[in-house]
Order: C-alpha cells, then structure tokens, then sequence
C-alpha cells in the first residue's frame, strides 16, 4: 500500500489518535508504515494540498495540543467506496495500471493530464485532455480492428488514413463495425454504455470543449467522465489486443 494510502485509511479509521504533534499521528505513521518521518509529513501535507485531508483546530487558535490531522469530505469518499476516484490522481492511475498493464502510455499521459488539471478546477482543459487520451486508445482499435477485419473494414481504413475525418466519425465506424460482427467480440467489451460514454466524450471534448465556442464543462461533467474513463480505457485495450491476437487471414 502506497503511504498516502496508508494514512487516509487510518485518518478514517475509528479511535484513530490523528492528533496534530509529532510524537502522535506523524510517529505512529512512520512507525506502521516503516517510513521516515518526514516522508510522512510530506504526504500529509499532500494530501492537505489536494483538499483530501485538513487540520482540525477544535476551536484552539494557538496551542496545537488539540489539534487533528482529518478527512476531508473528499478524502472518506475516496478512502471509502473503493470507485475510480479523480480526487485521488495517484491511486487512479496505479489501480489503473495494475488492473490494464496495456493501458496505451500516450493514453496514460493525457489522462493523468486531465486528473490534474480536474482537481486544479481546471474543468475545460480537464475534459480536453480526456478527450485526447480517448481519441488515443481509440485509435489503437480501430487500426486493429482494421488488420483483423480485412476487406470488410474497408469503410474504416479509409477513416482512419483520412486527416480530414473527424475522431467521433471514425468511431462511428468502429461501433458499425462492432455491432455488424457481434459474433467476434467477447461479452461485456463493446457494451453499449462503455461505448456510448466514449461516444459522448468525443463529441463534447473534441466538437465543443477543444474548440473556442464558449461552451462551459462543469464540475459534475468533468467528474463523471473521470470516473467512466477507467473503465472504458481498460475495455477499449483489451479489445483492440483481441483483435490483434486474430489478424485476417484472406485464405480462412
């Protein structure tokens, strides 16, 4: 477990002592964690600087004697629920990498892009990098859906060699191409909402939010999309790897 990890679990966690000196919360850390101390009081005041963690005065202004190191509303909803949470950049992007290893690396760069730029509030540039990080993966599918469909990918090929179609065209074809052939695809990796949520992201990030039309993306917006793009990145991988595990064979 990661040490950020480690302390917002124990900062929820009941009759914890999060008391706010040294020889407390920051010693029992470094003790249980087999960390140096200021390792430790560098990630708390991370988790502080991300709005995960705060310092509990209890109504003392000067004296830290009753002083607590607390969660955040935020920090028990992702210690918690155990969901893909964008409050949590680095917890997102290692589940992500330990459940899809083959999450494409360009992918991972834009994402964690909008995981930063989403918890800076930064919701529009949050959306556009999400968006490049879907245009990415898929991409990587439809290339390999190309080489394993053949001559019947033929709308798809001149799609994708086209610069002049747009990514939510081209993904039209992918889904086409998907739904035409239901019998080569593996349950539960080309669902309707996986690819109606890429569908929906391609469309306002690279149409609206990735051009100056004024168009405004919210914080529930830029925080759905977040949670839903683990999930379809993973999916998306996994079936572009199907396909390139069964290339065409024009003598089958």
């Amino acid at each position: 477990m990661e040490l950020r990890e480690h302390i917002l679990g124990y900062l929820v966690t009941p009759g914890a002592d999060t008391r706010f000196g040294d020889p407390y919360l920051l010693r029992h850390i470094a003790v249980q964690a087999s960390r140096p101390p200021h390792e430790v009081a560098e990630a708390l005041w991370g988790l502080v600087g991300e709005g995960l963690a705060y310092i509990d005065k209890a109504g003392q202004g000067s004296s830290t004697d009753n002083w607590r190191w607390r969660a955040s509303a935020r920090g028990i909803k992702t210690a918690t629920t155990g969901r893909w949470e964008p409050h949590d950049p680095d917890g997102y992007l290692r589940r992500l990498r330990r459940a899809e290893p083959g999450v494409d690396a360009f992918a991972l760069v834009y994402l964690e892009e909008a995981l930063r730029a989403f918890n800076a509030q930064c919701f529009l540039a949050s959306s556009v990098m999400l968006g490049v990080a879907s245009e990415r993966v898929v991409n990587e599918l439809a290339l390999s859906m190309v080489q394993s469909f053949g001559p019947s990918a033929e709308k798809l090929r001149k799609a994708v060699e086209n610069p002049r179609t747009s990514q939510s065209a081209r993904f039209e074809e992918v889904r086409k191409l998907l739904d035409s052939h239901r019998g080569r695809v593996p349950d539960g990796l080309a669902d309707s909402l996986s690819l109606d949520a890429v569908t929906d992201l391609l469309r306002l990030t690279r149409n609206d939010a990735g051009h100056p039309t004024g168009t405004e993306i919210d914080y529930d917006t830029a925080y759905t999309h977040l949670q839903m793009a683990a999930a379809y990145l993973m999916k998306m991988t996994r079936l572009a790897h199907h396909f390139d595990r069964s290339p065409y064979d024009a003598h089958a």
